[in-house]
């Protein structure tokens, strides 16, 4: 049974304040993945939960997540892509 993403939403809503724990959900490769994520950082349960539903929402909901988690997270948003441009660069140089 597939929940609507509102009722989804609910149940992580106490979590999407943290960018710490939004970041280890966006990290996380499912929702069991998420829970223990979110666990062994935090060492609540509540959280973990709520780490997990957001899990579920980017699983089942994908547009209605990235409406709440902007891809604020990506590899671009963190300046790898420029430095792998960089280091292509630099290789070119020394050839």
């Amino acid at each position: 049974m597939q929940r609507s993403s509102e009722e989804v939403k609910a149940r992580c809503t106490c979590i999407l304040g943290t960018k710490s724990i939004v970041a280890l959900v966006e990290a996380s490769s499912s929702p069991s993945a998420a829970y223990e994520m979110v666990f062994n950082e935090t060492k609540s349960v509540s959280k973990a939960k709520a780490g997990r539903w957001l899990a579920v929402l980017r699983r089942d909901h994908l547009v209605e997540y990235r409406k709440i988690v902007p891809n604020q997270f990506s590899h671009a948003n963190k300046g790898k892509v420029q430095t792998e441009r960089e280091t292509i660069h630099e290789d070119d140089l020394h050839k």
